[in-house]
C-alpha cells in the first residue's frame, strides 16, 4: 500500500486504508458497510466523510461538514467562532442537519460543496453570482471577509533533530520508522539528538564504526503542529 501511495503524501492515510480493509473483512465479512455510523468506525474514516460515502455511494440522508461546506454554512447562517472549535462545529453540525432536504441529497451535497470550492471561496468570494445570497447573513451585513472566524494564533512549537547521513561504498543506510508518529512506518535517515555523540548512537543501534565529516546546512521544514530544523 505505501509503495503504491508513494508521492502523495499524508502517508497516515495510506496506514488508515490498510486498517480499514482489514476492519471491513474482520467486521463486516468483507461488505463494504453502507451505515453512516459503521462507516465511521473504520480507521481513518469521520463523521464527514463517512456521510459523504454513505450519501453518494448508498443514497443516505446524511449531512457532511467539509471545509468547504463549514465556510458556507459559516456565512450563510451567520455562525461566529473558528471551526474548528468544539462549540462552533456543533452549531455547524446542527445548521447542516437541518438543512439536509429528505430528498436529493445526492445533489444537495455536491451543490454545497462545490458551492464552497467554486464561489464561496476563502478569499474574493462571487457574491452576486451565488444562488443563495439573498438571505446570506455575511454579505447582507459586508463580513463575508470576517466569517468564518480563522484560526486562534498561538506560537508554532519548535523542535530540532540531528539526522545521520552513514554512507558506505556509495550506498546510504535508512532507517524504518515507528509505525506511529511522522512519517510512520516508512524508511529514512536515522535520526538522534542534537547532543547526542552520532558515533555511539551508531555503533550502538546498527553495531558500526563511522567517521565523521563536517555537518551539512541545517534544513527547515514546517508542519501543521511544529517547525522541524
Amino acid at each position: 500500500v505505501l509503495a503504491q501511495w508513494s508521492g502523495l503524501g499524508y502517508y497516515r492515510r495510506a496506514h488508515h486504508l490498510h486498517a480499514a480493509a482489514q476492519a471491513v473483512v474482520a467486521r463486516h465479512g468483507g461488505a463494504f458497510p453502507r451505515e453512516v455510523e459503521a462507516l465511521a468506525a473504520l480507521p481513518g474514516i469521520g463523521r464527514s466523510t463517512a456521510a459523504a460515502i454513505a450519501t453518494f455511494a448508498f443514497g443516505a440522508h446524511a449531512p457532511i461538514l467539509d471545509g468547504n461546506v463549514k465556510r458556507v454554512l459559516a456565512r450563510h447562517a451567520g455562525i461566529e467562532g473558528w471551526p474548528g472549535l468544539p462549540r462552533v462545529e456543533a452549531r455547524l453540525w446542527q445548521c447542516a442537519d437541518e438543512r439536509q432536504p429528505a430528498r436529493d441529497g445526492e445533489a444537495y451535497t455536491q451543490g454545497l460543496m462545490d458551492l464552497g470550492a467554486t464561489v464561496c471561496t476563502r478569499r474574493a468570494p462571487r457574491c452576486a453570482e451565488c444562488p443563495v445570497a439573498a438571505d446570506c447573513v455575511a454579505r447582507r451585513e459586508a463580513r463575508t471577509a470576517e466569517l468564518p472566524s480563522p484560526r486562534p494564533r498561538k506560537a508554532l512549537p519548535q523542535r530540532a533533530v540531528r539526522v545521520l547521513l552513514i554512507e558506505r561504498s556509495g550506498e546510504i543506510l535508512l532507517e524504518k520508522r515507528p509505525a506511529h508518529g511522522i512519517w510512520g512506518g516508512l524508511w529514512s535517515l536515522p535520526e538522534c539528538a542534537l547532543d547526542d555523540d552520532a558515533r555511539v548512537v551508531v555503533h550502538a543501534r546498527f553495531g558500526s564504526t563511522v567517521q565523521l565529516r563536517d555537518a551539512l546546512p541545517p534544513i527547515a521544514h514546517g508542519f501543521t503542529h511544529f517547525a522541524l530544523t
